[in-house]
Protein backbone atom coordinates (compact mmCIF):
# COMPACT_ATOMS: atom_id res chain seq x y z
CA UNK A 1 0.00 0.00 0.00
CA UNK A 2 2.92 2.73 0.89
CA UNK A 3 3.87 1.81 -2.33
CA UNK A 4 1.54 2.40 -3.96
CA UNK A 5 0.81 6.07 -2.33
CA UNK A 6 4.25 6.89 -3.15
CA UNK A 7 3.83 6.13 -6.91
CA UNK A 8 0.72 7.50 -7.35
CA UNK A 9 2.63 10.74 -5.38
CA UNK A 10 5.32 10.37 -7.83
CA UNK A 11 2.91 10.34 -11.07
CA UNK A 12 1.20 13.99 -9.98
CA UNK A 13 4.48 15.33 -8.64
CA UNK A 14 6.03 14.47 -11.94
CA UNK A 15 3.14 15.70 -14.50
CA UNK A 16 2.90 19.10 -12.84
CA UNK A 17 6.34 19.40 -12.43
CA UNK A 18 7.97 18.10 -15.63
CA UNK A 19 7.98 21.05 -17.81
CA UNK A 20 9.86 23.11 -14.88
CA UNK A 21 12.47 20.69 -14.54
CA UNK A 22 16.51 22.07 -14.00
CA UNK A 23 14.34 25.19 -13.66
CA UNK A 24 16.66 28.27 -12.75
CA UNK A 25 17.06 27.90 -8.82
CA UNK A 26 19.85 30.49 -8.63
CA UNK A 27 21.50 28.44 -5.91
CA UNK A 28 23.93 31.59 -4.60
CA UNK A 29 22.50 33.46 -1.16
CA UNK A 30 24.75 36.49 -2.52
CA UNK A 31 22.64 36.69 -5.50
CA UNK A 32 19.51 35.75 -4.23
CA UNK A 33 19.57 38.88 -1.50
CA UNK A 34 20.13 40.86 -4.66
CA UNK A 35 17.41 40.01 -6.28
CA UNK A 36 19.15 37.80 -8.53
CA UNK A 37 21.12 40.54 -10.07
CA UNK A 38 24.30 38.98 -10.17
CA UNK A 39 25.69 38.05 -13.85
CA UNK A 40 27.34 41.58 -13.97
CA UNK A 41 29.17 40.91 -10.30
CA UNK A 42 29.99 37.27 -10.46
CA UNK A 43 33.32 37.32 -8.29
CA UNK A 44 33.43 33.47 -6.77
CA UNK A 45 32.76 29.91 -7.70
CA UNK A 46 29.27 30.36 -7.61
CA UNK A 47 29.81 31.92 -10.82
CA UNK A 48 29.38 28.47 -12.46
CA UNK A 49 26.10 28.86 -11.84
CA UNK A 50 25.44 32.08 -13.12
CA UNK A 51 28.02 33.65 -15.74
CA UNK A 52 31.07 31.38 -15.88
CA UNK A 53 33.39 34.72 -17.38
CA UNK A 54 33.24 36.02 -13.79
CA UNK A 55 35.59 33.16 -12.46
CA UNK A 56 38.29 34.95 -14.20
CA UNK A 57 38.22 37.29 -10.57
CA UNK A 58 36.92 34.32 -8.21
CA UNK A 59 40.61 33.05 -7.39
CA UNK A 60 40.85 30.31 -5.02
CA UNK A 61 37.75 29.87 -3.04
CA UNK A 62 35.17 27.13 -1.97
CA UNK A 63 31.25 27.84 -1.44
CA UNK A 64 28.66 25.50 -0.56
CA UNK A 65 24.71 26.52 -0.11
CA UNK A 66 21.96 24.98 1.12
CA UNK A 67 18.21 25.74 0.59
CA UNK A 68 14.62 24.42 1.39
CA UNK A 69 12.89 25.54 -2.01
CA UNK A 70 9.64 27.83 -0.44
CA UNK A 71 10.41 26.42 3.01
CA UNK A 72 9.10 23.05 1.72
CA UNK A 73 10.83 20.16 3.74
CA UNK A 74 10.37 17.93 1.04
CA UNK A 75 12.01 20.14 -1.72
CA UNK A 76 15.92 20.62 -0.58
CA UNK A 77 18.56 22.63 -2.98
CA UNK A 78 22.22 21.64 -2.16
CA UNK A 79 25.51 22.93 -3.95
CA UNK A 80 29.08 23.29 -3.69
CA UNK A 81 31.48 24.98 -6.23
CA UNK A 82 35.58 25.33 -5.80
CA UNK A 83 37.28 27.72 -8.23
CA UNK A 84 41.23 27.74 -8.85
CA UNK A 85 43.56 29.51 -10.70
CA UNK A 86 45.47 28.32 -13.15
CA UNK A 87 49.27 29.17 -14.00
CA UNK A 88 50.70 31.90 -16.09
CA UNK A 89 47.52 33.68 -18.31
CA UNK A 90 45.79 30.36 -18.54
CA UNK A 91 42.52 31.67 -16.33
CA UNK A 92 40.60 30.04 -14.21
CA UNK A 93 38.90 26.65 -13.71
CA UNK A 94 35.84 25.40 -11.44
CA UNK A 95 34.05 22.26 -10.79
CA UNK A 96 30.51 22.24 -9.21
CA UNK A 97 27.24 20.39 -8.45
CA UNK A 98 23.58 21.33 -8.03
CA UNK A 99 21.27 18.88 -6.66
CA UNK A 100 17.83 19.12 -6.14
CA UNK A 101 15.96 16.31 -4.39
CA UNK A 102 11.91 15.94 -3.51
CA UNK A 103 11.16 13.48 -0.83
CA UNK A 104 8.24 11.60 0.61
CA UNK A 105 8.55 9.50 3.61
CA UNK A 106 11.97 8.50 2.77
CA UNK A 107 11.75 7.59 -0.73
CA UNK A 108 13.25 9.92 -3.38
CA UNK A 109 10.84 10.66 -5.60
CA UNK A 110 12.73 12.94 -8.04
CA UNK A 111 16.27 13.88 -8.06
CA UNK A 112 18.14 16.75 -10.69
CA UNK A 113 21.82 16.59 -10.81
CA UNK A 114 23.70 19.25 -12.49
CA UNK A 115 27.44 18.36 -12.55
CA UNK A 116 29.33 21.04 -14.20
CA UNK A 117 32.82 22.17 -15.52
CA UNK A 118 33.77 25.61 -16.06
CA UNK A 119 36.59 27.58 -17.50
CA UNK A 120 37.27 31.43 -17.86
CA UNK A 121 39.92 33.38 -19.56
CA UNK A 122 40.54 37.08 -20.01
CA UNK A 123 40.88 38.10 -24.02
CA UNK A 124 41.79 41.89 -23.17
CA UNK A 125 43.28 43.34 -19.92
CA UNK A 126 45.24 46.67 -18.78
CA UNK A 127 45.76 49.12 -16.48
CA UNK A 128 41.61 50.46 -16.33
CA UNK A 129 39.95 47.41 -18.24
CA UNK A 130 39.16 43.94 -18.81
CA UNK A 131 37.23 41.80 -20.65
CA UNK A 132 36.68 38.03 -19.47
CA UNK A 133 35.08 35.48 -21.31
CA UNK A 134 33.85 31.98 -19.73
CA UNK A 135 32.21 29.10 -20.86
CA UNK A 136 30.69 25.66 -19.14
CA UNK A 137 29.33 22.30 -19.54
CA UNK A 138 26.82 20.75 -17.51
CA UNK A 139 25.96 16.94 -17.38
CA UNK A 140 22.54 17.02 -16.17
CA UNK A 141 20.72 13.73 -14.76
CA UNK A 142 17.39 13.22 -14.07
CA UNK A 143 15.87 10.48 -11.36
CA UNK A 144 12.03 9.57 -11.37
CA UNK A 145 10.95 7.29 -8.89
CA UNK A 146 9.49 4.28 -10.56
CA UNK A 147 10.60 5.90 -14.07
CA UNK A 148 14.04 5.43 -14.28
CA UNK A 149 16.35 8.17 -15.33
CA UNK A 150 18.58 9.94 -18.26
CA UNK A 151 21.46 12.44 -19.07
CA UNK A 152 21.64 15.03 -21.55
CA UNK A 153 24.42 18.15 -21.64
CA UNK A 154 24.37 21.63 -21.66
CA UNK A 155 26.31 24.46 -22.52
CA UNK A 156 26.78 28.00 -21.21
CA UNK A 157 29.18 31.11 -22.42
CA UNK A 158 29.40 34.01 -20.77
CA UNK A 159 30.88 37.52 -20.82
CA UNK A 160 32.16 40.35 -18.39
CA UNK A 161 33.62 43.63 -19.15
CA UNK A 162 34.91 45.37 -16.42
CA UNK A 163 35.49 49.24 -17.45
CA UNK A 164 37.59 51.77 -15.16
CA UNK A 165 37.38 49.45 -12.25
CA UNK A 166 33.69 50.84 -11.20
CA UNK A 167 31.07 49.57 -13.90
CA UNK A 168 31.11 45.94 -15.19
CA UNK A 169 28.63 44.82 -17.98
CA UNK A 170 27.43 40.90 -18.06
CA UNK A 171 26.26 38.65 -20.66
CA UNK A 172 25.63 35.29 -20.41
CA UNK A 173 23.39 32.40 -22.27
CA UNK A 174 21.96 29.17 -20.78
CA UNK A 175 21.77 26.06 -22.80
CA UNK A 176 22.69 27.49 -25.73
CA UNK A 177 22.61 23.81 -27.33
CA UNK A 178 19.28 23.53 -26.04
CA UNK A 179 18.98 19.99 -24.93
CA UNK A 180 16.26 17.57 -23.70
CA UNK A 181 15.09 15.10 -21.45
CA UNK A 182 12.77 12.72 -21.24
CA UNK A 183 11.40 10.17 -23.40
CA UNK A 184 12.02 10.16 -26.76
CA UNK A 185 13.63 13.64 -25.69
CA UNK A 186 10.49 15.89 -25.88
CA UNK A 187 11.32 18.02 -23.02
CA UNK A 188 13.63 21.19 -23.17
CA UNK A 189 15.48 22.37 -20.97
CA UNK A 190 15.30 25.60 -19.69
CA UNK A 191 17.18 28.80 -22.18
CA UNK A 192 17.96 31.99 -21.17
CA UNK A 193 19.74 34.87 -21.95
CA UNK A 194 21.37 37.12 -18.86
CA UNK A 195 22.68 40.39 -19.14
CA UNK A 196 23.15 43.57 -16.66
CA UNK A 197 25.22 46.21 -15.79
CA UNK A 198 26.84 46.94 -11.86
CA UNK A 199 28.35 50.32 -10.29
CA UNK A 200 30.58 51.16 -7.70
CA UNK A 201 29.21 54.83 -6.55
CA UNK A 202 30.92 55.36 -3.58
CA UNK A 203 33.54 52.35 -1.91
CA UNK A 204 31.97 49.45 -0.55
CA UNK A 205 28.76 50.44 -2.07
CA UNK A 206 27.88 48.10 -5.37
CA UNK A 207 24.18 48.23 -7.41
CA UNK A 208 23.38 46.21 -10.28
CA UNK A 209 20.48 46.22 -12.90
CA UNK A 210 19.65 43.10 -14.63
CA UNK A 211 17.39 41.59 -17.44
CA UNK A 212 17.20 37.90 -17.45
CA UNK A 213 15.17 36.26 -20.86
CA UNK A 214 14.14 33.15 -21.14
CA UNK A 215 13.28 31.69 -24.45
CA UNK A 216 9.65 31.35 -24.37
CA UNK A 217 9.17 35.37 -24.31
CA UNK A 218 9.29 36.25 -20.02
CA UNK A 219 11.44 39.14 -19.45
CA UNK A 220 12.59 39.35 -16.00
CA UNK A 221 13.80 42.76 -14.49
CA UNK A 222 16.11 41.83 -11.21
CA UNK A 223 17.90 45.01 -9.38
CA UNK A 224 20.27 44.21 -6.30
CA UNK A 225 22.32 46.71 -3.97
CA UNK A 226 25.15 45.45 -1.80
CA UNK A 227 26.87 47.57 1.33
CA UNK A 228 30.08 46.63 3.24
CA UNK A 229 29.37 48.09 6.63
CA UNK A 230 32.60 46.55 8.46
CA UNK A 231 35.19 44.68 6.77
CA UNK A 232 33.23 41.78 8.12
CA UNK A 233 30.09 42.47 7.43
CA UNK A 234 27.79 42.99 4.50
CA UNK A 235 24.64 44.28 3.89
CA UNK A 236 22.07 43.15 0.82
CA UNK A 237 18.84 44.12 -0.62
CA UNK A 238 17.27 43.22 -4.44
CA UNK A 239 13.77 43.18 -6.10
CA UNK A 240 12.41 41.60 -9.08
CA UNK A 241 9.62 40.58 -10.96
CA UNK A 242 7.90 38.05 -13.26
CA UNK A 243 6.95 37.03 -10.40
CA UNK A 244 7.31 39.87 -8.15
CA UNK A 245 9.39 39.22 -4.99
CA UNK A 246 11.75 40.87 -2.86
CA UNK A 247 14.89 40.01 -1.02
CA UNK A 248 17.63 40.31 1.81
CA UNK A 249 20.69 39.34 3.32
CA UNK A 250 24.01 39.58 4.85
CA UNK A 251 27.19 37.97 4.53
CA UNK A 252 29.78 38.06 7.45
CA UNK A 253 33.69 37.70 6.60
CA UNK A 254 36.17 36.25 9.13
CA UNK A 255 39.44 35.07 8.24
CA UNK A 256 38.48 34.61 5.03
CA UNK A 257 35.03 31.82 6.24
CA UNK A 258 32.35 33.12 4.46
CA UNK A 259 29.11 32.83 5.65
CA UNK A 260 25.71 34.02 3.49
CA UNK A 261 22.27 34.29 4.59
CA UNK A 262 19.67 35.50 2.57
CA UNK A 263 15.68 35.68 2.51
CA UNK A 264 13.45 36.31 -0.42
CA UNK A 265 9.27 36.63 -0.29
CA UNK A 266 6.85 34.37 -2.81
CA UNK A 267 3.95 36.24 -4.18
CA UNK A 268 1.49 33.22 -3.11
CA UNK A 269 4.05 30.86 -1.33
CA UNK A 270 6.02 31.01 1.68
CA UNK A 271 9.51 32.52 1.66
CA UNK A 272 12.91 30.64 0.97
CA UNK A 273 15.49 30.74 3.51
CA UNK A 274 18.83 30.14 1.25
CA UNK A 275 22.52 29.71 3.70
CA UNK A 276 25.98 29.31 2.15
CA UNK A 277 29.51 28.90 3.50
CA UNK A 278 32.82 29.41 2.11
CA UNK A 279 36.29 30.13 2.42
CA UNK A 280 39.00 31.48 0.22
CA UNK A 281 42.20 30.13 -0.01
Amino acid sequence: MKFFYIFIITLLFVSVNLQAIFDDYEPSPRARAMGGAFYSICDDANSIFYNPAGLKTAGNNLMIGYTKIFSNDFQVLNTIAISMELPKSFGSICIGLQSLDADFQGVNLISEKIYALAHSFSILKDIHSEINFGYTLNLYHLSINSFGDQSTFGFNVGALAVLHQRTSIGFAVTNINNPKVGEDNRHELPQKIAMGISYIPYENVVTSLELKKSMNGVTEIHAGAEVKVFEILTLRCGVRNNPSSYSAGASFNLYDIIIDYAYNTHSTLSGTHHFGVGYRF
